[in-house]
Parts: C-alpha cells; structure tokens; sequence
C-alpha cells in the first residue's frame, strides 16, 4: 500500500511538472504579442489621451514582459524541486500584467469615440480568450484574464444607460472564458496524465521483459553449466569402472576404487550445491536460529580445510573468538565453509585469514585471503548461480559457481549481510555481519549411540527400483534393522503380513510407478495398520515445486544422494523422536 501511495504522489509531481512547462512554453509564445498590441493601442489612441500617459502604461506593459521573460530564462536553469516556486512566480507576474491591460480599459474609456473603444475592448477580448490556451495547464495564471476584463465592465456599468448591457455582455464573456478555461485545464491535465502512465508502463513492460530475458540467460547458462559438471565425474565414473572390469591386479582396483570414490564425491558435490540452490528457490529451508560460541563453527571448518590448505602450500590462520551469535549453525557454517574454501582454491600462495571483529551489535566474521583479487565491477555478478571469474574452462578444481550464490541466498534467508572489499593483485576479503549476543550456558547433548540406535528396529522400504530397494535394504541389515522392501503398497502390507512383523519406520521413494508417489504409499500403509508410524520421504527431484509437495507432506524429506551415515543418523533421530 505504502508503495502504491509513493508511485501516485511521484505521478502527481511529474504531472505538475508537465503542466508548469507547459505553462512557460505558452508564455513565451505570448511575450511579443503583448509588446506588439501595446504599441497597437498607443499609436491608436496617441492623439486622444496624453502621450506620458500612454507612454507610461506602454512602459508598464512592457517591463511585465521583460520580467516575464527573465522568468522563461531562468526556469530552464532552476532546481527540479522548485518547479512549483517558479510557477508562482510567473503567476504573480501574469497577474501584474492583466491588471495592467485592464487598467487600459479604465484610463482610455473613450465613449466619444466608437473606433477607439470598439479597438480597446476587442483587444482586450482578445487578451482575455488568449489566456485560456496559453495559460489553462496552470488555472491560477489564467486568472489574469478577470483583472483584463472587470475593470473596463465595471466602467461600461457605472457609466450607465446604454452601456449596461455592454458591461452585462462583459461580465458573461468573462464568465464564458473562465468555465472554458477550466474545463481545458482538466483536459490538459488528464492527457498529461494519461502520457505519463503510458511512458511508466512501456518503461515497465521493458524492464521487465529485459528481467525476463535475463532470467532465460540465466537458466540456459544454469543448465549448460549443471550439465558440464555433472557430466565431468559421470565420465570418469564410467571409464574407470571399465578400467577397474579389465584390472586383475588387486593393488591397481584398490587404487582405482579410491579413485571411482573421488568421482562420486564430486557428483555428490555438484548435486548437493544444485540441491542447496533448488531448496533456497523453493523457500524450503526454515531456519533454526540459536545463541551459539562462533568458536565451535571456526574450530570446525579449521579441521575441515586444513588438510586442503596444507596442500596448495597456504597458511591458513583462524583466530579464536569467545563472541556468540544468534543464527542457525548449520546454515552459518555452510556459508563460513563456502567462503573459506573459495578463498583456498583461488589463493595460488600466501594465506588465508579467518577471524572476527565487534561491529556495533553484530560479529563481522571475515575471511581474507592474498588470491588476485576481484575487479569492482564483478563485485555483484560473482553472487549468481555459476558466474566464475577466469574458468571458461569450468575446471571443477576452480569450483561450481554455486558457492557465492548460496551464501547470497542463506544471507537473505537469516537476514544476515556479506560485504565484500577487494584490491586487484592484493587479495580479497569476504565479511560475514551476524547478530551478537550474550553468552548462555549450553544444554547438554542427549547423545544417541549410533550403533546401537537402530538396533531392531523393523524398517519398511518402498522403491520401485529394485537394484536401490535391495541397496537400502542391505544398508538398513548391516545397521542392526529388520528390513521390508517392496515396490509397492499391496506388495508391502502382503509382505509385512506373511512375516507378522510391524514396521517402526517407513522409507518410501518419493516417485513410484503408475504415477503414484511415496507420500501417498505412507499414507495407505498407515491407514491399512491404523497407527501413524514415522516415515521418511526419499527423492531425487530438484525442482522447486516437486520439493514444497515432498516438504508438506510433514515427514522426514532426504535428498538423493544421501551419505548413509547422514541416513542412519536421520533415520536413528526420527525413530528416538516416535518413542
């Protein structure tokens, strides 16, 4: 609404803006008619009144018109604010100069004398109907016609007799004059109006088409570079698996095996940082905001990216902190590891900085590295979905290019800030600015043991996916749980009946076969036993609108590919939370 109203009070403002102009274009148009008439009416009557007389008011007449046009001059120089100032002014001089011709009707009544008169009153007239298309887009200047008019209607009437009707006819001339003069002013007006909102809407219909447009850039690069990278480690993937097919020598699979590893890290890397974007886009991450020691996140991401740094050679530095924060840990430590481990790749030598600064009532957690720097004008674009400065290679060793952009996004999302400030050649430095708060006392961990935490518990498995339903079923045995697995509802219940067993959790795929999908299989199995076992949705999707359907339903939502401890830790809390 607040919005709404500051959009009509700017089209309002523009809208006089237009009609002042107008105003001083029109009077421009009229100065040297005002000088030429004047000298009409002075050479017409300069034998019948007193040449200082005429030669006074022409004088008058005259010096309005200079200053009039003085005023012409000086509005083209004026601040845009004091356009309504300025129309002030040339109202007031407008004013002087019908009362002046006005006057003229008073100070040369010549009733002696027909052609004098009748000349002084057309012209007059002809003053007063001028005004109304030289002054009708500003009303209070086209005022000036009833201090040109009344004057000399006013003498017709109080010279009496037949000259009444004269000053009868004046009077409704003059009233004739004003009510077209207002009538064209709202006409004026609304087609001022109506040119302005046509020029907003062509001016918005092209911003947003260009918003459009780029949004289709956007998407065309996403997938080209999605699909670069995905297909990178796939293509290792399948030649070293056709490699380790023809490798009798144990020594050489068990290298090739760590090595197949490494590939499927990498695709767990790029679908994770696709599914981190996917989720943000689609609103499903909810944070979970505590007051938290900073310390506990730095010393974390210490142990994480020390063994990188110490690879490339780089001194990598944290310095401890006693602040807290009040954040979600998790989501905090994702944007903390994607700066660090921007800063390490892009680092060639030198090191990298890692500590902490009092900013008023938040923590600044900075991240400052001696890599080449980043030019001002990329200081933007380096926070979109896979822009990579000086990668048209898209080595994965330089990183994916979703980095930056995640952490944009979780800035967003907790209301966070990142700064950045960077020197070309000297390094750059990324800036976390996160709320401060006192330090409380910690809870104590209700520890699950993980080896005991799944111990016989009865997990029904729905997948219509053979090879990953046995997959998970074998996972789910070596954990210590009774596994069902079936590809579907009937086959499910029937299997569950044969062995007389009740699960305690379900995991269902979330995309089954005959279009029907796991919340709906959870659902036919809870309604078949009558009682609302804990269940866990499986999927693959990214699409931000296949995720809201998984992430309403209200169970557990894993995304493929999934670590099994991740999934034994995710299974474990959801079984402790049903007991």
């Amino acid at each position: 609404m607040a919005s709404e109203g500051a959009g009509t009070d700017s089209l309002l403002q523009r809208v006089e803006v237009e009609r002042i102009d107008m105003l001083y274009r029109h009077t421009r148009t009229t100065l040297a008619t005002n000088v030429l008439l004047a000298s009409a009416v002075v050479g017409v009557l300069w034998t019948m009144f007193p040449p200082a007389l005429l030669l006074g008011w022409w004088g008058a007449i005259v010096a309005l018109v200079l200053v009039r046009l003085g005023l012409v001059r000086g509005y083209r120089h004026r601040e845009p604010a004091q356009a309504r100032r300025w129309a002030h002014y040339l109202t007031w001089a407008t004013l002087l100069s019908g009362a002046a011709w006005g006057a003229s009707g008073v100070a040369f009544f010549a009733p002696q004398s027909v052609v004098a008169l009748s000349f002084v009153t057309i012209i007059l007239a002809g003053i007063a109907a001028g005004s109304v298309p030289a002054y009708a887009s500003w009303p209070q200047a086209q005022y000036s016609a009833i201090p040109t008019v009344l004057p000399m209607a006013g003498r017709f009437l109080v010279e009496g007799g037949e000259w009444v009707v004269m000053g009868l006819i004046g009077v409704l001339y003059l009233y004739n004059v004003q009510s077209s003069a207002r009538q064209l002013a709202k006409v004026i007006e609304e087609s001022i109006r109506l040119r302005l909102e046509k020029q907003a809407l062509a001016q918005r219909l092209g911003e947003e088409k260009q918003v459009v447009e780029a949004a289709h850039r956007a998407k065309t690069q996403f997938l080209a570079a999605a699909s670069h990278d995905l297909r990178q480690p796939l293509q290792a993937v399948h030649l070293l698996i056709e490699v380790l097919r023809r490798t009798p020598d144990p020594a050489q699979s068990a290298l090739l095996i760590e090595r197949l590893a490494e590939a499927a890290g990498a695709l767990d890397e790029v679908l994770d940082e696709l599914l981190d974007m996917s989720r943000l886009q689609a609103g499903l991450m909810m944070p979970h905001k505590i007051a938290f020691p900073l310390n506990d996140l730095l010393s974390r991401l210490d142990g994480e990216m020390r063994l990188l740094a110490d690879k490339k050679g780089l001194e990598l530095c944290f310095v401890p902190t006693r602040a807290w924060v009040y954040s979600d840990p998790q989501m905090l430590l994702r944007m903390l590891r994607n700066l660090v481990s921007n800063a390490v790749h892009h680092t060639a030598q030198g090191r990298v900085l890692v500590g902490c600064r009092q900013r008023g009532g938040e923590i600044g957690v900075m991240v400052c590295d001696t890599g080449p720097g980043i030019a001002p004008e990329h200081h933007t674009a380096i926070f979109r979905e896979f822009y990579q400065l000086d990668n048209p290679e898209r080595d994965r060793r330089k990183g994916l290019g979703l980095g930056l952009a995640i952490v944009a996004g979780l800035c967003r999302l907790l209301e966070h800030r990142v700064l950045l400030k960077s020197v070309l050649g000297r390094g750059s430095c990324f800036e976390l600015r996160v709320p401060q708060v006192q330090p409380a006392a910690l809870p104590e961990a209700a520890h699950l043991q993980g080896d005991t935490a799944l111990a016989g518990c009865v997990v029904l498995v729905i997948d219509d996916d053979p090879g990953l339903r046995e997959t998970l079923g074998s996972a789910l045995e070596v954990w210590g749980c009774t596994a069902v697995a079936a590809d579907g509802v009937q086959a499910a219940l029937a299997t569950l009946a044969s062995r007389r067993l009740a699960p305690d959790l379900i995991v269902a795929d979330y995309r089954l076969r005959n279009q029907a999908t796991g919340i709906e299989a959870i659902a036919a199995v809870r309604q078949a036993l009558g009682r609302q076992v804990p269940a866990a949705i499986l999927t693959g999707d990214t699409a931000p609108q296949r995720l809201k359907e998984a992430a309403g339903a209200g169970h557990l939502l894993l995304h493929k590919p999934v670590q099994p401890a991740s999934l034994r830790a995710a299974l474990a809390k959801l079984r402790q939370g049903a007991s």
